[in-house]
């Protein structure tokens, strides 16, 4: 196990910087995810933290020694790809030996470790055989067990389900899980799914254009996201936005900020924003709507799609404004496309941006 720091690290191909000013302390026996679109940077980030790629500028520090000059093997880091890269002539057995083999251990250590390793990854009986003879799943625990054997540091891994069917991605997700709470160990996962980063991490590292946008447990950036970004991109199906404009209206001898939301009026925090006119964003997540087919109190709307899950309904609907919003519903409730809904506001539930994107306070009264 170890400590982890970066400090105003920097990554440049020429004149375009991929990666700006990241700081990040990762603790001891930490679980931490990267997420971010495709071409945001976190897999850069990764490698840079391996050895794999020199960053421009700024310290990485693994158990407050600086490492930037040392190459990957000096580091104490072991790394899982996306892609297995296992040798086909060998065994998992002797896929797992093959470093320590390099390094000069001991046979009896060399068994020692890798016997462990199978017993941790429930593989026992996988050693004997080669990579065609072995399912994906199978050959992601060969890779991991090839890892876990060099007693690293810090364990990096580098997308490594993206492989797999959905079925399988949802067990190893569950194996890596398990992973860490038996061996305690410091741990950075990059992912583009934000299931795989809500299920695993300890905390959450947002990226987007290189740079990271929030840092926080899973829970922190659902209930609490501190940008438009981070807001839109986790959470599945992702928040409604709804463009607006802040109104002040006196009520009883209190000034009260509101927002106007298809001729309803949306009460917000006192604090939230103080200049009449402003542009705003007010985001909900589509289980803070309140939604009946029959109450006549609310947003009138109409259903235009309908998507029975089981557990629960999701419900694509447009109100009388125009605005397109995806509702989450009880299994109980029977609508079908072109019929009409209503649709109420969770005040507890609702998040409001500026004109710069950045979050404003929660709303904090009832709506009317």
């Amino acid at each position: 196990m170890a400590t982890l720091q970066l400090e105003k690290i920097t990554k440049s191909f020429g004149p375009i910087e991929v990666i700006k000013a990241v700081d990040l302390e990762v603790t001891n026996g930490e679980f931490i995810v990267f997420v971010g679109p495709s071409g945001c940077g976190k897999s850069t980030l990764l490698r840079m933290i391996a050895g794999l790629e020199e960053a421009t500028s700024g310290t990485i520090r693994i158990d407050g020694e600086i490492c930037n000059d040392k190459p990957p093997k000096e580091r104490g880091i072991a790394m899982v790809f996306q892609s297995y890269a296992l040798y086909p002539h060998k065994t998992a057995y002797q896929n797992m030996a093959f470093s320590l083999k390099l390094s000069r251990r001991p046979k009896a250590e060399i068994d020692a470790r890798i016997r462990d390793a199978a017993r941790i990854l429930e593989m026992e009986h996988l050693l004997d055989r080669r990579p065609h003879q072995l399912s994906g799943g199978q050959r992601q625990r060969v890779a991991i067990g090839r890892a876990i054997v060099r007693h690293p540091k810090v364990f990096l891994f580098d997308e490594p389900l993206s492989n797999l069917d959905a079925a399988l991605r949802v067990s190893m997700r569950r194996e890596i899980a398990r992973l860490h709470t038996d061996l305690q160990a410091t741990m950075i996962y990059v992912t583009h799914d934000q299931v795989e980063a809500m299920t695993l991490a300890d905390r959450i590292v947002v990226l987007e254009g290189g740079a990271v946008r929030q840092v926080g447990t899973p829970m922190e950036l659902y209930h609490h996201p501190a940008n438009l970004f981070v807001a839109g991109f986790i959470g599945s199906p992702r928040m409604n936005f709804v463009e607006g404009r802040i109104a002040h209206i006196r009520k009883g001898g209190v000034t009260v900020s509101t927002i106007d939301f298809d001729t309803v009026d949306v009460p917000l925090a006192d604090t939230c924003c103080t200049r009449q006119g402003a542009a705003v964003t007010l985001g909900l997540r589509p289980e803070g709507f309140i939604v009946s087919a029959t109450s006549d109190v609310g947003t009138a709307a109409s259903v235009r799609l309908v998507e029975q899950l089981g557990d629960e309904t999701l419900i694509e609907a447009m109100t009388a404004g125009g605005q397109s919003l995806v509702v989450k519903a009880a299994p109980s409730l029977n609508v079908a496309v072109g019929e009409p809904i209503n649709l109420n506001m969770n005040p507890a539930e609702l998040h409001l941006f500026d004109e710069a994107g950045q979050a404003l306070p929660r709303a904090s009264a009832k709506t009317g």
